[in-house]
Formats: C-alpha cells, structure tokens, sequence
C-alpha cells in the first residue's frame, strides 16, 4: 500500500473521531479534539428554485456539501452538511470566515463570517445569496 493512501487513511480515521470531515486540500486539518461538545449548529438554505421549462423536470439546487471555517494562520476546519441542510461541530473560540464546498453557484454564503464565544452555543442560520 503506498504511504499516501496510509496517510489519507490515518488521516480519514482521525477526522472520524473528531466528527468533521476531513477538506479536500491535504494541508488542512481540523484543530479540534475528540470528545469536544458541539458549540455550533445551524443550517443552511438553498436559496430560490430554479426556473425550469414546463415540461421539463428540474434537478433540485444542489445543497453544499460541506461548510468550511477558516482562521488566518490556523488549519480550516470542515464539517458536512446533511441531506436536510443541518450541521453541528465545535470550533474554538475566535472570528471565523465560512465558506461552502463546492463553492455556491454563482452565489456565496451569508452570513460569511461567525464570532464564537469563549462559552455558550452558536446558531447559524445560513442562506446561498446569488451575486448580482
């Protein structure tokens, strides 16, 4: 077995017992640790239906799959999204950018930042925004 699908598997393990979902770019890893209380839920909204001719059928808007949080200077942490739009994960206390995966179409997440608290819970209720 190569070591980068050794490593890709530690790394898939590790992620697991954290409860987030490891980001498609290797670098980033998630800094929280397992047993860690969920401090963060929320959802996220889809955003308007498409149009779609009348007698053609519309493949529904595609819900991000995953959210990632971001820090300045510290590893991205990214959890999924389930198929009803909820999330839940912890992240340490700080300013966080958000951003989805695969990035929204023609649109982006809003709000597109969180402050969590040093205590207490956070409740995100998030909405893909079309850009003009």
């Amino acid at each position: 077995m190569s070591r980068a699908v050794v490593a890709w598997t530690l790394l898939a393990l590790a992620s697991a017992a954290c409860g987030t979902v490891p980001s498609m770019n290797p670098a980033a890893t998630s800094p929280t640790s397992a047993g860690t209380a969920t401090n963060v839920t929320g959802t996220i909204d889809r955003g308007a239906m498409p149009t779609c001719p009348v007698d053609e059928p519309c493949d529904p808007p595609m819900v991000a799959y995953r959210l990632v949080f971001s820090r300045p200077g510290l590893p991205d942490v990214a959890v999924r999204v389930n198929g009803d739009g909820t999330f839940a994960l912890h992240l340490d206390p700080g300013v966080y950018m958000i951003g989805a995966e695969p990035p929204a179409f023609q649109g982006k997440v809003e709000p597109s930042s969180i402050r969590v608290p040093e205590t207490g819970q956070v409740r995100l209720d998030l909405h893909i925004v079309r850009s003009a």
